[in-house]
Order: structure tokens, then C-alpha cells, then sequence
């Protein structure tokens, strides 16, 4: 399968070190989590592990444009005056971790649910048999977070930061919040109130709504639309199609099905199309990646999707929407194909 501009999910890793135990441990981390780059001073330096030069101050400022998370093993007030000077806030910041280098404690110290540093702990800790240390409200006391739940599905919150702040507020403080999901996701949801419908709001200060909609039934202010991201729209088209009748014709296409845009996680098709204008200008759009599969990886299931002489005679194979959507889903076909002139779109849904 060949893929252009696919999503980066790969979590990169650095590991910092400047003692000579701290380095082996390290090794055992990057060993136990296969992944991870080392750090150290000039004189512990060595094959498979990266110079700190020319300072450590200087250093952090560029890994932390470099890397997702960073595992500083070493006293916590040395951590905390390096990577002061370079602190945006906790939608920018990478993942910060603390590890003494007895392995005794594993400490999240900055980002710790949209950068994963609460999660990476838990991890960690099992890994070298450590302590977890983790201070956040929600997870003190016990209860989910909103930011958390929409991270696990890649999920799209209208004012982002004000809504979790708020739902995270009231969560820690016994307030009732709803959550209604019409997919089964695999979700932490402790401190909220799970619901079978969106009647009989009364009793409930917010209500959480995961859904791909854009246009919901209930009128209810209360309800807060999380948004997974985690459909591929499939498209086949014409050679040299127009732009704008490729973008009209999708954005039918959604609006006739009710979805939201934030939705959708890649457009895709055939290699064959891997250079066609408007198919790319509309993922730069839509600011999103376009992803392709190869003929023959197409040909391997083309056998479950309707067929067509035309789009095999010009193409190779009988079709493209359904079978594209199907691959990049995990063969979970939701919206099988929908023609326009000479487009067609399908959509599959990844299992979150």
C-alpha cells in the first residue's frame, strides 16, 4: 500500500540524561518502550546515543520542537529551570516526565492529558515496577477527563480550551455531567453520567454528545458535540476533474448524510490519482492528508464492491471509492458509494 502525506501517529521520544547511571537506565527504558532517543554529555557520549551540545538550557528549547514526549532522568528542579524559558501551555507543550535515576518514581510533570504525560506514566511505572506520581484534579480524585476522552478519539470540541476547563471544573466538583455516545467507543468515563438518549436533560448541568453530526435534534443548550475523527472518504474521479465541482460535490455529499467535516480524518484513492489537482486541492483545504492505495492492494478485495467495465478499462481496477475506503478503515465499509458527475465518494469508518 502506498501512502502520500499519511498521518504521523508515531509518539517520538527523547530520553535526557547527564549521569552515567541515569544513561543505562535509559537504555533499559528505550529497550522496554522499543522506541526513544538518548541524550547525554560529551563524556558519557556513545554509540546509540545523541551529544547534548552546546549547553542543555539550549538543548531542551530545540527538542522540544523536535520531540512528542521528554524523559528527563534527573532531579526535578533541574527539569523544571530547563524547560521553563520554552513553556507555551498545555495545548503546545510536549509531554514532560521526571524519572530519578533508581527508577523509584515516575513523575508527570507537564502536559499530562493532551500531551500524554499521565498516560506515559501509568505505562512506565508498570514497565520498571516505579511509583507513579500524578496530580492532576480529575485523576486524584478519581474521575475522567474531557481532554483525555477526546484525545482516545482524536475527537474535535468547539473552544476547546474553555470547554475542558469548564467540564473539568465541574467534574472535580461533583457536578452532573451527561455523556451520550451512538458508538460504543472504548472510553474512561468515571464522574460522568452515562445516557441512553438526549431526553430528560433537567437534572444534568452539561452534556457531552460524541457524535459525527453536524446538525443535531435536541435543542437542549446543554449538549456539547464531540466530534471523533475517524472517517476516510474514498474518492474516485475523472482525470483533470474540475476543483470546484470536486469540493461542491462533497460537500453535498456530507451535508446529505448530516456530517461534520471535523469528522473526517484523510480523503483517499488510487495511485493512479496520486497527482490529481483537484482531489489535492481540496485536502489542502479541508487541511487534510490525502492518502492513496495501490491498484494492487485494490485488486486483492475488488471482489466485494460493485463493479465497473468503464473504471476498469481506464483504471485497471473495477472500482475505487468502496475498496479505498474500505483498506484505510480496517474493512469497515459505513457509506457505500455515492455518484456525482463523474465522482464518486464512499466513506469507512475506523474502529475507535
Amino acid at each position: 500500500m502506498i501512502r502520500i502525506l499519511s498521518m504521523n501517529t508515531d509518539s517520538k521520544i527523547a530520553l535526557i540524561t547527564v549521569t552515567k547511571k541515569a544513561k543505562e537506565l535509559a537504555k533499559v527504558i528505550k529497550l522496554k518502550l522499543g522506541a526513544g532517543d538518548i541524550y547525554t554529555t560529551s563524556k558519557l557520549c556513545e554509540k546509540g546515543t545523541i551529544e547534548i551540545s552546546p549547553s542543555l538550557s539550549e538543548m531542551t528549547g530545540e527538542l522540544f520542537k523536535q520531540y512528542d514526549t521528554l524523559i528527563f532522568i534527573m532531579a526535578t528542579g533541574i527539569v523544571v529551570r530547563m524547560i521553563a524559558p520554552y513553556l507555551q501551555d498545555k495545548f503546545k507543550d510536549p509531554a514532560i516526565l521526571v524519572i530519578d535515576e533508581e527508577a523509584k518514581n515516575v513523575i508527570s510533570l507537564l502536559s499530562g492529558h493532551i500531551g500524554g504525560a499521565n498516560q506515559m506514566t501509568h505505562k512506565l511505572s508498570s514497565l520498571l515496577d516505579a511509583n507513579p506520581v500524578i496530580t492532576t484534579s480529575t485523576d486524584v480524585n478519581s474521575k475522567a477527563a474531557l481532554d483525555n476522552i477526546a484525545k482516545s478519539i482524536d475527537g474535535y470540541i468547539e473552544h476547546f480550551r474553555e470547554t475542558v476547563k469548564d467540564i473539568n471544573y465541574r467534574l472535580v466538583h461533583e457536578g452532573k455531567i451527561g455523556l451520550y455516545q451512538e458508538e460504543d467507543y472504548r472510553l474512561d468515563t468515571r464522574g460522568f453520567t452515562l445516557l441512553d438518549s438526549l431526553e430528560n436533560l433537567e437534572a444534568l448541568e452539561k452534556v457531552i454528545y460524541i457524535t459525527h453530526k453536524k446538525r443535531i435534534d435536541s435543542p437542549s443548550d446543554k449538549i456539547i458535540k464531540l466530534i471523533p475523527r475517524n472517517l476516510v472518504i474514498g474518492i474516485g474521479c475523472r482525470k483533470d476533474t474540475n476543483k470546484q465541482l470536486l469540493e461542491d460535490s462533497v460537500n453535498h455529499f456530507l451535508e446529505h448524510y448530516n456530517i461534520d467535516t471535523h469528522a473526517i480524518k484523510c480523503l483517499a484513492s488510487i495511485d493512479v490519482k496520486a497527482h490529481e489537482k483537484a482531489i489535492i486541492k481540496l485536502a489542502e483545504k479541508l487541511e487534510l492528508p490525502f492518502e492513496i492505495v495501490s491498484r494492487a492492494e485494490i485488486e486483492k478485495i475488488e471482489h466485494l464492491f460493485e463493479k465497473s467495465e468503464f473504471v476498469k478499462k481506464n483504471i485497471g481496477v473495477y472500482s475505487v471509492a468502496e475498496p479505498v475506503a474500505y483498506l484505510l478503515s480496517g474493512g469497515n465499509l459505513w457509506i457505500k458509494k455515492h455518484k456525482y458527475q463523474g465522482i464518486t465518494f464512499a466513506i469507512g469508518r475506523i474502529k475507535l
